[in-house]
C-alpha cells in the first residue's frame, strides 16, 4: 500500500482541532513564561508511588526475566506529568512502566492523568500541567502547524484500534449515507478513525456522514443503545459489549485497516530538547513496561484490570490480543503510517507540501536505546 492511497481519511483535519489557532496564540505567554530562555518546562507537583493490582502489579517482574536498570547509580528523581487520553491498549506503554515500577527505577516520578481528547490534552501542555501525552498524532500535527509544535515521540499503536459498530439493520457501509456516526470530539483518535473507515468506503464526512460528539467512549455506545446515533466508533472494552447487544461491526480497523497511527507518546519539542535527561528516562522505562507486558500476559491483563476497570476475562483476552498486535515491540513511530497520514491532510492543508514524517517524527531516544544496547539487553531474543 502506498502513501496516501487512503485520500480522504484526513480531510477534515483542518477543524480537528477545534480552534487550534486561538488556542496556541491564547496560551503561548504561558508557554514562554513555563519554558524560559532554555525551553525547559518547570517541573510539576510530586507524584505518587506506583501502586499494586490485586498483588500482581508490582515493581520487578514475575515468570518473565529481570529487566535491567540503564545505569548503576540511581539517578536523581525528575518530576513530570504523563497523560493518557483514553482506557485503550494504545496506552498501554503508560500504564505498564508506572505499575511495573520501571520508570520509578529510571530515576522519574511520574504523576497519570487522564485528560480525554487530544485538544485539550495539547493546551493542558502548553500550560505547562502536562509535559507527555498519548494522542492523536494527526492533531498533533496540525496543532504544530497552527505553532504549538509538538514532537511524535513513541508509538503507542501504529495502528487504529477502533472498529465502527452500527445498529443492527446497518450491514453494510453505503447504509450509512444521511446517517449519523457518533466520535468522542473532533481532533480525537475516535474522529481519525471515522475519517479513516469513511475513505476506506468512498464516503465523505458532512457531505455523506455527520458526526457527533459525545465526549468519551462509552457515551457513544450509550448513544447507540438509545438510537441517538446509527453508527459510532468504538474501542475495547466498549466494542466487545456491543458485539454481544447485537451491533454490527462494519470494520475492526485494528485487522482491516493499513498502518496509521492511532495513539503517539508526544511533547512540545520545547519541552523535550530541555528535559532530554528527563525524556530517555521516560523512554526507557516505556520500553521496560511494553517487553514486561508482552511477556507476562496475567500480569499485563491485571494492568488492564485497574485502568479499564473491566473484569471480564473474554475482554481483557481481547485487549491483550489486540495489544500485540498494535503495539510495537521496539515503539518507533510509523514513517510509512505517518507519510499516509501526511499525504492524506495534505489534499487540504497547503502548510504540509513537502513535508515528511521526519519533520514532526522525534526517534533520537529510541536510537540512542538502540546504538546502546539497551533495547537488547531488556529483550534478548524475545519475539
Amino acid at each position: 500500500m502506498v502513501p496516501g492511497q487512503y485520500h480522504g481519511a484526513a480531510r477534515q483535519v483542518r477543524c480537528r482541532c477545534g480552534g487550534w489557532e486561538g488556542a496556541v496564540a491564547a496560551l503561548a505567554l504561558v508557554l514562554i513564561a513555563a519554558c524560559g530562555p532554555s525551553g525547559a518546562a518547570s517541573k510539576p507537583p510530586a507524584a505518587p508511588a506506583p501502586t499494586t493490582v490485586s498483588g500482581a502489579v508490582s515493581g520487578s517482574p514475575s515468570g518473565a526475566g529481570t529487566v535491567p536498570a540503564a545505569a548503576t547509580a540511581a539517578p536523581a528523581p525528575l518530576k513530570l506529568v504523563a497523560n493518557y487520553a483514553a482506557r485503550g491498549s494504545g496506552q498501554s506503554g503508560f500504564w505498564m512502566g508506572y505499575e511495573g515500577g520501571y520508570f520509578r527505577e529510571q530515576g522519574l516520578d511520574v504523576e497519570l492523568t487522564n485528560i480525554t481528547s487530544t485538544s485539550p490534552v495539547i493546551q493542558a501542555m502548553l500550560a505547562n500541567e502536562v509535559q507527555l501525552g498519548g494522542i492523536d498524532a494527526g492533531a498533533s500535527i496540525q496543532a504544530t502547524l497552527s505553532g504549538a509544535d509538538v514532537a511524535l515521540l513513541i508509538a503507542g499503536s501504529n495502528h487504529s484500534v477502533f472498529s465502527i459498530i452500527s445498529q443492527p439493520e446497518i450491514q453494510e457501509p453505503a447504509q450509512l449515507r444521511g446517517k449519523v456516526m457518533g466520535i468522542t470530539r473532533i481532533g480525537s483518535a475516535t474522529h481519525s478513525a471515522g475519517l479513516l473507515a469513511l475513505d476506506m468506503w468512498g464516503l465523505e464526512a458532512d457531505r455523506d456522514v455527520a458526526f457527533r460528539q459525545l465526549s468519551q467512549v462509552p457515551a457513544i455506545l450509550a448513544a447507540l443503545e438509545a438510537h441517538q446515533v446509527d453508527a459510532g466508533v468504538l474501542s475495547l472494552p466498549s466494542t466487545s459489549l456491543a458485539r454481544r447487544a447485537g451491533y454490527h461491526e462494519l470494520i475492526n480497523l485494528a485487522t482491516q485497516g493499513p498502518e496509521y497511527p492511532s495513539i503517539v507518546v508526544s511533547g512540545l519539542r520545547s519541552w523535550v530538547n530541555g528535559n532530554e535527561e528527563a525524556m530517555r528516562r521516560f523512554t526507557r522505562g516505556f520500553v521496560q513496561g511494553v517487553h514486561r507486558g508482552r511477556t507476562d500476559k496475567a500480569w499485563a491483563e491485571d494492568v488492564y484490570r485497574k485502568y479499564v476497570e473491566v473484569d471480564d476475562p473474554q475482554i481483557l483476552d481481547e485487549m491483550y490480543a489486540e495489544f500485540e498486535r498494535c503495539c510495537p515491540r521496539v515503539p518507533y513511530v510509523s514513517e510509512e503510517g505517518i507519510a499516509r497520514l501526511l499525504a492524506d491532510m495534505a489534499k487540504d492543508e497547503p502548510r504540509l507540501a513537502g513535508k515528511q514524517p521526519t519533520d514532526f517524527i522525534e526517534a533520537r531516544f529510541l536510537r540512542e536505546l538502540e546504538s546502546s544496547g539497551f533495547i537488547k539487553q531488556v529483550m534478548g531474543d524475545a519475539p
